[in-house]
């Protein structure tokens, strides 16, 4: 009978293989059950409302989530967190790799939840976070009797706190290939030859240079430090490429002491080179032929630029920015300075002395006989300070006022910045 059967059975399988000579092609499509309501604590429409909350983080590739009810059929109080950890977290693994998984347990008849984190979720939302969300969000409605509000609520506060903790880690480690030196070596170039330009409204008149196929941005150092207030070099920590396709690539690199927070993430470390946002780009395919671009045409550049310093020529006012009245003008407009040996000069005349910090972009200048130089008005122990940017490219000596000096207290300053160019 047994063969029978079998036969039978085989040649209704052969009718319905045979008989589909051209079967339709169909898309199949598994849907896993996120909601699993074993109490019943939920309608079938506040089953589907979460359920859609669920699907929707899964698909942005934030976390999986279990929503999981069980009873005293399962466990009882003393083994509750052990029965979610043993038989529960398999609902919600999470994304291979990731280990995403989130399992929110609850028990109304036994009155408690917990909820299991994955290890890739655990960086995200500590212990601390989960459970405050727990007391905060969960159970003040569980209070109520309001399951289902409860839930949603604190669906919705898990997911606003992994998102905005996603926001802290969305980026790599690029130092391999786009090396600190390096990014130092370029952030200087820009700095020695560029000119100001703004490409967002975060950080006007950022240095910037044009290179053939691609440009170089620097920022966030405190706003308008490049031509009204005073920089240093380490204060650019952030350097964005744009390729000729218009697509931008940002990157960090940062000393330990940094002025501004703006671009920093969560872990990271001074002296690195972070890229932001990589998505499924890679360093190595995407970004090193750039860098090889940009290093490839400062070599260039280099080759052929003048190597001396600013303090070797003879310069003539041609510009000056105002950020409030001036008061001393001993400078006008087309009127020659000059930097000889350690002594100061306007149109020829001997004026002061000076001294220069290379490494701050810092020039002091002492002036004789109690004078004020045009551009402030106040001096810190018997000098004056600014900073000073040197842009061989233009040909161009800038002088800022300088408000704060290290081991002083922010002094104001009332004067304006002066542009020089090389007098020929």
């Amino acid at each position: 009978m047994r063969y029978l059967l079998y036969i039978i059975l085989c040649c209704f399988l052969s009718a319905l293989v045979f008989g589909q000579t051209h079967p339709n092609k169909q898309q199949f499509v598994v849907k896993k059950e996120r909601v699993i309501d074993y109490e019943r604590i939920f309608t079938d429409e506040e089953i589907q409302q979460l359920d859609s909350i669920v699907n929707d983080i899964w698909e942005k590739g934030i976390a999986e989530i279990a929503i999981v009810t069980i009873d005293e059929h399962h466990t009882d109080k003393a083994h509750f967190d052990q029965y979610v950890f043993d038989n529960l977290t398999g609902y919600a693994q999470g994304e291979y790799g990731k280990n995403n998984g989130i399992v929110i347990a609850i028990s109304k008849q036994l009155r408690l939840m917990r909820i299991e984190n994955g290890y890739g979720i655990e960086k995200l939302m500590s212990d601390e976070a989960t459970k405050k969300i727990i007391d905060e969000y969960f159970i003040p409605k569980f209070k109520d009797d309001n399951y289902f509000e409860g839930t949603w609520n604190g669906l919705n506060a898990i997911l606003s706190h992994v998102e905005k903790e996603m926001q802290q880690y969305n980026y790599t480690d690029a130092s391999s290939i786009f090396k600190p030196t390096l990014f130092q070596k370029i952030r200087t170039f820009v700095l020695e030859n560029g000119t100001p330009e703004t490409f967002r409204n975060l950080d006007s008149d950022n240095p910037s240079y044009n290179f053939t196929s691609l440009d170089v941005f620097l920022g966030p150092a405190r706003k308008h430090a490049f031509i009204l207030k005073d920089f240093l070099e380490t204060d650019y920590y952030e350097m964005t490429i744009r390729n000729s396709d218009g697509k931008y690539y940002q990157f960090i690199c940062f000393d330990e002491h940094v002025p501004e927070q703006t671009f920093l993430k969560k872990n990271m470390q001074a002296h690195r080179v972070y890229w932001l946002e990589p998505g499924d780009q890679l360093i190595s395919q995407d970004v090193w032929p750039l860098l090889y671009q940009i290093e490839d045409e400062m070599t260039q550049h280099s080759a052929s630029s003048n190597p001396k310093e600013f303090t070797v020529y003879r310069w003539k006012l041609k510009q000056e920015f105002h950020p409030m009245d001036r008061i001393y003008k001993n400078v006008d407009r087309n009127e020659s300075i000059a930097f000889i040996k350690n002594d100061f000069f306007i149109n020829g005349e001997k004026k002061g002395t000076f001294e220069i910090n290379e490494n701050k972009r810092l020039l002091s200048v002492k002036m004789d006989d109690g004078q004020h130089p045009s551009f402030a008005i106040f001096k810190m122990e018997d000098r004056y300070y600014y900073r000073y940017h040197f842009n061989k490219t233009e040909r161009k000596l800038y002088l800022v006022p300088l408000d704060e000096k290290e081991g002083h207290d922010l002094i104001s300053v009332e004067g304006c910045t002066l542009i020089f160019e090389i007098l020929e």
